[in-house]
């Protein structure tokens, strides 16, 4: 399992590691580059101090003056050596043989001396000597105290960089800690959200900003999710109320008819009830099945281009018996293509109809609006009967929601039809509205042209 406490104190403490090591190798470096130009500056001067000296004896040709100035000038220096050599490589002045010179670097001279003692030095060749028997000088001094210091201050960085690493990732997890603890007070806080409390919401006050974006997020779902829940609770309320009255029907009409003896002609006329009730509920459940595919984001199958006028045709013929019962017409107005299942839409509209036609007075028409319009098409069916209230308006496409609330009245309308036109409208990317004008009531759907 990642931890998020561990992976930042592990970047923390890996980039404390980089940060550190690349400033122990810069000062490492700029000290060694310093120890070495030293002890080259070293060499230079000790060097011209010599070419001095011999200078001085060329003309007296007093060879042990020279030894002893030499020898005064190199007391306090314990790692310097000077050899004076002749033409012939005799030695002249120094101790022991002058050092095997391994590699060069530049004008200075990586030498071995005795006992393998590594040296660095300089060998410069006298022109003129006079009368002194010197024909080269090799100036040398011991770079052991010089590598053990550079060693002593590499452990010391090491030591101190390792000090600051662990300290780094101490300080890190410490940090860390501290700044996940309110996303710890946040998981407590969503862990009380139940079925029962879907109303707590995370608090916002005392939130870090990086998180305040993330607890909006989580409150909108917990918004969405209650009110799903709610809804959820609240359909299978009317489901439940909606098929007990049905089911209570049937089944007080079996228990009389059970109760004596029935000629066939009663029998079959029980029977012919109980099975218009059963049509009736299997009607309310296919519907109920066709609203729970559209809330779980179902497409519309089988699209095509479409005459919305020749789709409003076929429906208003399907009606044309209730039309002529209720003495209300239907003209429809505009025309518009739509890429859209024709057998759905056709069904929202027979629905908006019938919703009109039991509104719509005696002698007067319903008007059938299509057009395009900002890109969308919007279908519209205008009933001049009186217009519902605000409040019933805003629940018009509520599922199984009547303007009249006895449910007595349920054998005529399961209260679904509208809800339907929603989710059509909606499988078709599209919305429903409903408005009150002069001309009456406007119910309708758009749907954009592009679907």
């Amino acid at each position: 399992m990642q931890s998020i406490t561990a992976r930042l104190t592990l970047s923390l403490g890996s980039i404390a590691m980089l940060v550190l090591g690349a400033v122990a190798g810069s000062l490492y470096w700029t000290l060694a580059n310093e120890l070495e130009k030293s002890n080259r500056d070293e060499l230079i001067g000790k060097a011209q101090m010599v070419r001095h000296f011999v200078d001085e004896a060329r003309a007296s040709g007093d060879l042990p003056a020279l030894r002893h100035h030499l020898s005064d000038a190199l007391i306090g220096h314990a790692g310097l050596r000077v050899w004076l050599v002749s033409a012939d490589g005799t030695m002249v002045f120094g101790e022991g043989g002058v050092p095997r010179t391994t590699a060069t670097a530049g004008d200075v001279l990586l030498l071995e001396g005795e006992g393998g003692v590594p040296m660095e030095g300089r060998r410069e060749d006298v022109l003129d000597a006079g009368r002194l028997p010197v024909s080269s000088i090799v100036v040398a001094v011991d770079v052991r105290p010089r590598f053990k210091l550079l060693g002593a201050y590499a452990r010391a960085l090491w030591l101190v960089c390792g000090a600051g690493v662990l300290a780094s990732v101490a300080l890190a997890l410490a940090a860390t800690r501290r700044g996940l603890r309110s996303v710890h007070r946040l998981s407590l806080d969503a862990a009380q959200v139940s079925a029962t409390a879907l109303s707590h919401r995370l608090p916002a006050a005392g939130v870090d900003s990086e998180l305040q974006e993330l607890v909006r997020a989580f409150n909108a779902v917990l918004d969405r999710v209650e009110l799903a829940y709610r809804h959820m609770e609240a359909f299978n309320a009317d489901v439940a109320h909606e098929l007990r009255t049905p089911l209570a029907t049937l089944i007080n009409a079996a228990q009389v008819t059970l109760s004596g003896d029935r000629p066939a002609a009663v029998l079959r006329e029980t029977m012919v009830e109980q099975l218009e009730d059963l049509e009736q509920i299997a009607a309310m459940v296919n519907d109920m099945l066709f609203l729970a595919r559209a809330d779980q984001g179902a497409q519309p199958p089988d699209t095509a281009l479409v005459s919305l006028a020749a789709v409003v045709h076929q429906a208003v013929d399907y009606f044309e018996a209730a039309l002529e019962a209720a003495a209300v017409r239907v003209v429809v107005q505009g025309e518009a293509k739509l890429r859209c299942n024709a057998g759905l839409i056709r069904r929202a509209l027979s629905n908006l109809l019938s919703n009109a036609i039991k509104h719509t007075p005696a002698g007067r028409e319903i008007v059938v609006s299509l057009r395009e319009s900002a890109g969308c098409a919007r279908i519209e069916v205008v009933n001049p009967g009186l217009a519902p209230s605000p409040q019933v308006r805003a629940r018009m496409f509520d599922r199984f929601y009547r303007a009249d609330t006895a449910r007595g009245q349920s054998a005529e309308s399961s209260g679904l039809g509208l809800a339907i036109v929603k989710a059509i409208a909606t499988m078709h990317k599209g919305s429903v509205h409903v408005e009150a004008t002069a001309a009456g009531t406007v119910v309708g759907f758009t749907v954009p042209l592009s679907e």
